[in-house]
């Protein structure tokens, strides 16, 4: 996945509103898409209670045309429910046709289902002459019927406003009923005679399992690719939660990014790196990237290595879903501007924008993941930083974890006061964070907002990690000697020169920080001066200065188990091979022994 680089101090983020057309402050309305997957589970319970019931009547009545009417008429009444919930989603915007398999798909499952429930209570069973044998089949099967509706019908009211019961304590508790109640039409139904060659275990199991399977396929898409990653390509203007989201990339050029669907309800949310730019030189060099290259390392597809690779099983994320925030818009994921810079040269900082329409593809397709890791490299380090928020209020049932690599938030207060507001983060900012905007204007920085976030979502783990020396061209010691020297354009290439300033700076604040949020926050800081680490194979083998593996760190953090401690190489000045350096060696770079360190004085 693409890494460029950027290390900027910035606070910004909202909070999602979800539903069209409320304030932006708002938190109860419920999204569109969640009230048509929850129709469609309502219509899917309502299809397997009648086809059950129908079955239970033919034990009685024998009578096929009869039946066969009655299950036609249900089959119309669920591919008719399932037509208006995508009509009245469509409505609003949202596709819901891409979120759920089709209502002839649910149909079937439902009947291979109910054909096996069927003929395991009929098995054993007279019904041509035993009344007690009748009798016993229908209680049985409406009573299977009535635990198949009763536990979609908790799962639609779960999916509908996830933020009311985001534990699940409520859902639980509709289907703990339901199953008693099962349990007691059975032991009533087979307390005479009643020979089914069924038990009430088999029976519960199979409405169980069906139950599972219909809230996967509702709310994890099957109609995305599992093989590889596709890239989507947004045209036009898109509506979501009360705006009109226009992607596209600083230079004008079309916006697109990449999903691919895994095999468990689990969510990776990856924003690409690629530097940043605030003003006519650093637009116009560019200093980062400026359009989606999917012939080049912005397709995750090309990516082979460290936790880009899906397919090695060292990898934690192979099996989860995965969304790929492709940069473009050169304001680390969260500008939302259109800058006329003085010398003609316009640019479209619409990372916010571009965020949103991703975030919107994937709820519509992830509805309610299990747990969520929002990460990202360099400026996406800061992407998924602060648009993890965000994303919070999209998923409020998920928990989540948030990994910054490579990009710590080392700024000067020049950068923060007079370039920093070209991307316009304030107009997106929330009221709903107490102190949040403070710390825009207080000069906490990083550390002010990772506090406040951290205290405000205590439940979510919070990450950063970063080599000692994170440096070469576009790293984010890069950076800090452009923000050091933003009138001297002369010796921004010399980027080895704030390496000291910028490892004082980064253990500063990492220190401080886990100091005032000893319990959801966590610092890496590996040895050597290489600019991230999340697509490079030194996450499955690095311990050098004694650090644990990368990829041993981010199971632990996954864990929230007692390894997931602050890390800190020692020592951390030794350079890995590969590790960016000037050539020839200059201060504070120098050969020590067989050794290229940095000596910092």
């Amino acid at each position: 996945m693409k890494t460029g680089a950027i290390s900027v101090r910035l606070i910004g983020f909202m909070i999602t509103i979800a539903a069209i057309g409320l304030a932006q402050e708002s938190r109860a309305a419920i999204y569109p898409g969640n009230t048509c997957v929850s129709g469609k589970m309502a219509a899917a319970a309502a299809y397997c209670k009648s086809v059950l019931k129908t079955w239970g009547t033919w034990d009685k009545n024998q009578n096929n045309a009869k039946r066969d009417e009655a299950l036609g008429k249900a089959a119309t009444k669920l591919a008719d429910k399932w037509t208006k919930a995508e009509t009245t989603a469509a409505k609003k915007g949202v596709n819901c046709a891409e979120t759920t398999i089709a209502s002839t798909a649910l149909k079937s499952m439902v009947d291979t289902s109910v054909a096996d429930v069927v003929n395991g209570i009929n098995a054993g069973l007279n019904l041509g002459s035993n009344k007690d044998h009748v009798k016993c089949g229908l209680k049985l099967l409406r009573a299977t019927g009535k635990k198949c509706a009763g536990l979609l019908k908790a799962e639609a009211r779960y999916i509908r406003t996830l933020r009311r019961d985001p534990t699940g304590a409520t859902r639980d508790a509709a289907k703990t009923k339901a199953s008693q109640e099962f349990a007691d039409a059975w032991g009533k139904a087979t307390a005479k005679a009643c020979p089914t060659a069924a038990t009430e275990g088999a029976i519960e199991g199979s409405i169980d399992d069906l139950s599972d399977q219909v809230v996967v396929d509702t709310t994890v898409s099957p109609n995305v690719d599992n093989t590889q990653f596709t890239m989507i390509t947004p045209m036009g203007s898109i509506p979501y939660l009360g705006k009109w989201l226009k992607p596209v990339c600083m230079n004008g050029s079309p916006y697109a990014y990449f999903v691919k669907r895994g095999s468990v309800n689990k969510l990776l949310i990856y924003y690409q790196g690629g530097g940043a730019c605030w003003d006519y030189i650093t637009c116009s060099i560019p200093m980062c990237y400026t359009n989606v290259n999917p012939a080049g390392d912005d397709n995750p597809n090309k990516q082979h290595s460290g936790f880009s690779d899906l397919s090695d099983p060292r990898n934690p994320f192979r099996d989860w879903n995965v969304v790929v925030v492709s940069y473009c818009s050169c304001d680390i994921h969260f500008g939302d501007a259109d800058q006329d810079y003085v010398g003609g040269l316009h640019v479209e900082h619409r990372g916010y924008q571009n965020a949103r329409v991703v975030e919107k593809w994937a709820r519509e397709h992830f509805v309610n993941p299990e747990r969520i890791f929002v990460t990202g490299s360099s400026a996406g380090a800061y992407g998924a930083w602060f648009n993890a928020p965000l994303h919070e209020a999209v998923w409020p049932a998920s928990h989540f974890d948030v990994l910054a690599d490579a990009g710590n938030g080392v700024i000067t207060q020049d950068f923060l006061d007079n370039e920093f507001p070209h991307w316009k983060f304030a107009a997106n900012l929330p009221r709903t964070i107490p102190g949040l905007r403070d710390t825009l204007t207080n000069g906490t920085g990083v550390p002010g907002y990772t506090k406040v976030v951290t205290s405000f979502f205590p439940d979510t783990r919070w990450a950063h990690y970063s080599t000692a020396f994170d440096g070469g061209l576009g790293g984010q010691t890069s950076f800090y000697q452009v923000m050091l020297n933003l009138q001297n354009f002369f010796v921004w290439a010399n980027w080895w020169e704030a390496s000291c300033a910028f490892n004082a700076n980064m253990r500063k604040q990492a220190i401080d920080t886990a100091a005032a949020v000893p319990l959801n926050y966590r610092y890496y800081i590996g040895t050597g001066s290489l600019h991230t680490m999340w697509g490079s194979d030194k996450v499955y083998t690095d311990t050098t200065g004694g650090v644990p593996l990368i990829v041993d760190w981010v199971n632990a953090m996954l864990a929230g188990d007692p390894d997931w401690v602050n890390v800190e190489a020692g020592p951390a000045n030794v350079l890995l091979p590969g590790d960016p350096q000037p050539s020839p060696l200059q201060a504070p770079f120098e050969l020590s022994g067989g050794d290229t360190i940095v000596n910092c004085p």
